[in-house]
């Protein structure tokens, strides 16, 4: 039986299995879809073993192994390596990644005309949130403003440029289109709350509760699930590794809400 995982260092906690093995089930795939929960230490020993393994045929790569996985493999696609993250792997005759995060947030956001003059926040500046910048340069977006604990560089730039703190965060609040939450906390404080307006979308990468911390601070704004995400980047790996693109319907959907 083929078999494929979801690797992390919670993987346990993740609804990938369950997302996939729906999908089995209902185009009659003979495979098994679990879970490796690594730690740093044992992450390059065991995912060898995993690979070599004739019957792994492909794994999901979530926190904090997305950029360690591609030591591992034979080749990666270029989005991955400008994004410098893997999150899909294919083990063929080679072993292969790509990134499907980029496209996997992109096609949760409502249909965008014009997107040079709207403002967007991204608060954290973590893998998942590189991708995300990475797919909002790539669509046009020029005014995004990313916040972070730490200091770090910004990339896709022609300048040289950082991440602000959040200190700062309330100069920029006023007229944002869209503010996109990648921590698993909420960095915006209450007295900030008042420079939103209703018509400013909001949105949360973390999927487990489905209404978080950060999305409960909006009860009027239009929302963007995180689990809108994690379906959207998970078809693409469907896709990949069987040739079609999986529906998701509402028997699924019910399943998945069950869990969160």
């Amino acid at each position: 039986m083929k078999k494929f995982y979801v690797v992390g260092n919670r993987s346990s906690k993740s609804l990938s299995p369950t997302i996939f093995n729906y999908w089995f089930k209902k185009y009659n795939i003979k495979a098994s879809y679990g879970y490796l929960e690594l730690t740093q230490k044992n992450f390059h020993k065991k995912i060898k073993e995993v690979l070599e393994k004739k019957d792994t045929l492909g794994l999901n790569v979530t926190i904090p192994f997305k950029n360690k996985i591609i030591k591992h493999l034979g080749k990666i696609d270029a989005h991955a390596k400008k994004i410098d993250a893997v999150n899909c792997v294919t083990n063929k005759k080679t072993i292969s990644g790509t990134n499907t995060d980029w496209t996997g947030y992109y096609k949760t956001l409502p249909n965008i005309k014009k997107t040079k003059n709207k403002k967007v926040i991204i608060l954290g500046y973590g893998g998942a949130s590189h991708a995300i910048h990475y797919v909002l340069k790539k669509k046009g977006f020029k005014d995004i403003i990313i916040f972070n604990r730490s200091k770090k560089k910004i990339k896709y730039s022609n300048k040289i440029e950082y991440t602000k703190t959040y200190r700062d965060l309330e100069k920029y609040l006023e007229g944002v289109f869209l503010i996109i939450n990648t921590t698993p906390i909420n960095p915006i404080l209450k007295k900030q709350l008042r420079l939103i307006t209703k018509s400013t979308i909001v949105s949360d990468i973390v999927y487990s509760p489905k209404n978080t911390t950060f999305l409960k601070k909006f009860p009027k704004n239009k929302k963007i699930y995180g689990i809108s995400m994690l379906i959207e980047q998970a078809k693409p790996c469907f896709k990949i590794w069987f040739g079609k693109s999986p529906s998701v319907d509402k028997k699924m959907l019910k399943a998945i809400y069950k869990k969160i």
